[in-house]
């Protein structure tokens, strides 16, 4: 009986004694007998099948597949790295983020390839299939260490294929900040006493991100300062944050507080702290409810708490002692909506008061001390 398989140069029939038999036939190449029995999607019938293709013994190629326990395709590499210490040193969210992108890799056909056959070429076509540049990024920032990982230490690979792919991503600005009309008709919409006064005062009074502020609560305050550690890179270069409540956010904290046992200011209507999904839809909601945009999203709440400490006159260190910003840069990237009209105005005015003040200085008469 013949068996009709996608594999090129391949023949397959069952013999007398009802064994699946394989041979490969492709001119100037010798026959090849394949696996008995073989599973064509297995890695051992891959790695013979991959080997006859490049004119090569089967014998080193099957050691190669038995000496990693059967895991030379690329789905079972994904699994094993989605299960390791090095994919679970990243923070929830971000393994939440790259897990659906690796399995997305794992095309129809492509999970029960050799990992060791994936090439560059292959990777960049499957970006070309990413809706936005912005997307291709982060499909690719997702694969890159998933790869690292399978050359070293893993060892399942000798070569990186992602190595020199690149993606040019176009600066924007992210996630609009927040004006001050916005939060005045946002708070005008949801008194002190309500839980989404409360998330709006969170974010914005500390600048704080979205993980954080579902994840904060009365154990992180320490006699009026609260005292924590972000939340991202947290496995990899813990930032500690300290700094004091703003008036406002005690209002809000105090006007609504949670149960005694809770963990976190926010909580859901079961009493339980949001997950990140459960937050931003019932944060969309009461954006919606103050008859906001959609482009409101929580994230702008922490830039719009930067673009307020800046029009402050605040110094960038002293922004970044308050957001947590890793560097200088961060903070004027978070910064860059502020009103420059007003702080022109305000370096006028300093200059003037400046040289007012030299003048009056060089005017001073300078009296000689009477001889006694």
């Amino acid at each position: 009986m013949q068996i009709e398989l996608k594999l090129r140069y391949i023949q397959g029939w069952t013999d007398a004694l009802g064994r699946r038999r394989f041979r490969f036939r492709r001119k100037g190449f010798p026959g090849v007998e394949l696996p008995v029995n073989g599973d064509p999607a297995s890695p051992e019938f891959q790695a013979a099948y991959h080997a006859a293709m490049r004119g090569e013994r089967q014998d080193h190629a099957l050691a190669m597949v038995a000496a990693r326990g059967g895991s030379g395709t690329v789905k079972d590499a994904i699994e094993r790295y989605l299960n390791s210490t090095a994919f679970r040193t990243y923070s929830p969210s971000t393994q939440g983020l790259r897990r659906p992108i690796l399995k997305t890799f794992l095309r129809p056909g492509v999970g029960n390839l050799p990992l060791a056959k994936m090439d560059g070429r292959y990777i960049e076509r499957w970006l070309e299939t990413a809706p936005t540049m912005g997307v291709k990024r982060t499909w690719l920032l997702a694969l890159k260490p998933f790869m690292q990982w399978a050359v070293k230490p893993m060892g399942l690979i000798e070569i990186d294929p992602t190595t020199g792919i690149k993606v040019k991503v176009e600066a924007t600005g992210g996630h609009e900040t927040w004006t001050d009309e916005q939060i005045a008709q946002f708070r005008a919409r949801h008194p002190i006493g309500s839980k989404a006064r409360l998330a709006l005062e969170l974010l914005l009074g500390v600048a704080l991100r979205r993980g954080d502020g579902i994840s904060l609560g009365r154990q992180h305050v320490k006699d009026g300062w609260l005292v924590y550690t972000q939340e991202k890179n947290r496995k990899h270069k813990p930032v500690k944050v300290e700094t004091p409540l703003p008036a406002a956010l005690v209002a809000a904290i105090a006007a609504c507080p949670s149960s005694p046992e809770s963990l976190t200011f926010l909580v859901n209507e079961w009493g339980r702290p949001f997950s990140r999904k459960r937050f931003n839809t019932w944060f969309r909601k009461q954006v919606a409810a103050a008859g906001l945009p959609d482009s409101c999203v929580p994230h702008g709440l922490r830039k719009g708490g930067c673009r307020i400490m800046a029009e402050s006159e605040c110094s960038a260190h002293e922004i970044k002692s308050v957001s947590g910003h890793r560097t200088l840069k961060e903070v004027e990237r978070y910064t860059s909506a502020v009103n420059n009209k007003n702080l022109a105005a305000a370096a006028h005015k300093k200059v003037a008061q400046a040289q007012a003040k030299a003048e009056a200085a060089s005017n001073v008469v300078v009296l000689p001390i009477a001889n006694r």
